[in-house]
C-alpha cells in the first residue's frame, strides 16, 4: 500500500467520523426528547425548529459537552469541526424549513450566528478534552 493511499484513507475515515458526529447530534436531541418527555409542537411552519428548540435544554447541553470532551480526549479531530458537526442539525433544519415554507426563516443569517454560539460550549469541551489528553500523556512519559 502506498503512502498516498494511506493518507487518502485517513482523510476519508475522518470525514466518516464527522458524518457520524452529525448523527450523534441528532441522537442526543432525540434522547433528550425521550428523557424529558417534552410535548410535541403543533404541526406547522416551524415544527422541526420548535422541536429542536424545545429539546435543547440544560440536559442536552450537558450531553453535548460530555460528548465533545470525550471526542477531544480519544480522537485527534479538529475541535471546530467536531463542535459544529454535533450542532449541524440546527442550521440544516433552518435551511430545509426555509426552502419548504417560503417566507419563513427570513433572518437565517442571525439564526446561523445563534447556532454557532450554541455550538461554542461543545467546541470548548473538545479543546478541554484534547488538553487533558496531552497532560495525561505527558504525565505518563514523566512517570516512565
Amino acid at each position: 500500500m502506498s503512502l498516498r493511499m494511506i493518507k487518502t484513507s485517513a482523510k476519508t475515515s475522518k470525514w466518516i467520523i464527522y458524518l457520524i458526529l452529525i448523527i450523534i447530534g441528532v441522537i442526543i436531541i432525540l434522547l433528550c426528547s425521550i428523557i424529558q418527555n417534552v410535548s410535541v409542537p403543533v404541526k406547522g411552519e416551524y415544527y422541526y425548529s420548535s422541536f429542536l428548540r424545545n429539546n435543547y435544554t440544560l440536559l442536552s447541553n450537558v450531553y453535548f459537552f460530555i460528548t465533545g470532551f470525550l471526542l477531544g480526549y480519544y480522537y485527534k479531530l479538529n475541535p471546530w469541526y467536531c463542535g459544529i458537526c454535533l450542532f449541524l442539525i440546527f442550521p440544516l433544519t433552518s435551511i430545509i424549513e426555509g426552502v419548504v415554507f417560503k417566507g419563513s426563516h427570513n433572518l437565517i443569517p442571525f439564526e446561523f450566528v445563534f447556532h454557532f454560539l450554541m455550538a461554542l460550549p461543545t467546541v470548548i469541551a473538545v479543546y478541554i478534552g484534547r488538553f487533558v489528553n496531552r497532560k495525561v500523556a505527558k504525565r505518563k512519559v514523566q512517570d516512565v
